[in-house]
C-alpha cells in the first residue's frame, strides 16, 4: 500500500509539472502557507470525490456491480484516505499553534479560524466515508432482503449475474445525499483571493487615475504655456507692426527730404543757368559799346 501511495504521489508530481492547469494552480499556491495549501487541496478533492460518488451511483443504476464500478470505488476509497492524510497535516499545524499559546488578538483569531476549518474538514471527510459505506451496506441489505424473500434472481442480471438495485441513485422524495449541507471548505479562501484581486485591481485603477490626473495637469500646463506664448507672439506681432509703421514713416520722411534736396539743387542749377545767360548778355553789350 505504501508503494501504491508513493506511486500516486510521483504521478501527482509529474501531473503538476506537465499539465498547464496544474502549473497555474501551483503558481497560485505560492503565496499561501501550508495550512491554506492543504485547505485548498482538500476542498477541491472533496468536490471531486462527491462527483465520483454520484457517477458511481449512476453506473450502479445502469449496470450494477461491474469492474468499472469496482475501479471507481477503489479510487474513491484511496481519495478518502488521502483526504484523511492531509487532514492529519492540518491537525498537526493546529496542535502546534495551540501549544504556542498566543496572546496577540490576530493570532488567536487565526487559530480559531484554523480550528473551525479543521472541524469542518473532518466533517466533510466523515460524510464522504458515510456515503461510501452506505453504498456497500445498502447493497448487502438488499441482497439479504431478496434472499429472505426467496427472490434469488430478482436482483441479478439474467445474462451476466450483475447485481442491480437501489444503491443510492434513485431516492424518490429523499434528499440527494451527494449535495452536502456543510459549508464549502475553501470558499472563504476564494473570497479572500477575490478580495485581494479586487484590491489589487483597485490599486491599479487608483494608480491609473493618478497618472491620468498627472497627464491632465501636464495638459493644462501645456495649454497655459501655449496661451502665454500666444500672448507673447501677439505682443511681438504688435511690436513688429509698430516698427514697420515707424520704418514706413522714416522712409517717407527720407523720401521727402531727398525730394527737397533734389528740388533745391534743380533750383540752383536753374539759377546758375539764368545767371550765366544774363552775364553773357551783359558783357556782350558792354564789349560792343
Amino acid at each position: 500500500m505504501t508503494s501504491m501511495r508513493d506511486a500516486m504521489q510521483r504521478l501527482q508530481a509529474i501531473y503538476e509539472e506537465c499539465v498547464p492547469e496544474a502549473k497555474a494552480e501551483k503558481e497560485a499556491e505560492k503565496g499561501l502557507d501550508e495550512f491554506q495549501r492543504l485547505r485548498k487541496k482538500i476542498g477541491s478533492e472533496v468536490k471531486s470525490v462527491r462527483i465520483a460518488l454520484r457517477e458511481r451511483e449512476e453506473q450502479l443504476e445502469r449496470a450494477g456491480t461491474t469492474p468499472e464500478t469496482a475501479e471507481t470505488s477503489y479510487r474513491i476509497r484511496e481519495s478518502i484516505k488521502e483526504l484523511r492524510r492531509r487532514a492529519e497535516g492540518m491537525k498537526k499545524i493546529v496542535m502546534k499553534e495551540e501549544k504556542k499559546k498566543y496572546k496577540e488578538e490576530d493570532k488567536l483569531k487565526r487559530l480559531a479560524e484554523h480550528q473551525e476549518i479543521l472541524t469542518l474538514t473532518l466533517a466533510h471527510i466523515d460524510e464522504l466515508e458515510s456515503l461510501e459505506k452506505r453504498r456497500f451496506n445498502e447493497g448487502r441489505a438488499l441482497e439479504r432482503a431478496e434472499l429472505m424473500a426467496g427472490a434469488t434472481n430478482a436482483g441479478s442480471n439474467a445474462t451476466g449475474g450483475k447485481m442491480k438495485g437501489n444503491y443510492g441513485g434513485n431516492y424518490g422524495s429523499e434528499k440527494d445525499p451527494f449535495t452536502s449541507e456543510l459549508p464549502d471548505i475553501d470558499i472563504e479562501d476564494d473570497f479572500k483571493q477575490m478580495n485581494e484581486n479586487n484590491k489589487a485591481i483597485d490599486e491599479d485603477l487608483e494608480a491609473i487615475g493618478k497618472g491620468v490626473h498627472k497627464l491632465k495637469e501636464l495638459a493644462q500646463n501645456m495649454g497655459n504655456e501655449l496661451d502665454r506664448q500666444e500672448d507673447d507672439m501677439e505682443d511681438i506681432q504688435r511690436a513688429a507692426n509698430k516698427a514697420l509703421d515707424h520704418l514706413d514713416n522714416v522712409n517717407l520722411q527720407m523720401r521727402k527730404a531727398v525730394d527737397g534736396v533734389r528740388y533745391f539743387f534743380e533750383f540752383l542749377f536753374f539759377m546758375a543757368l539764368v545767371t550765366s545767360s544774363f552775364v553773357d548778355d551783359g558783357w556782350g553789350q558792354i564789349y560792343d559799346e
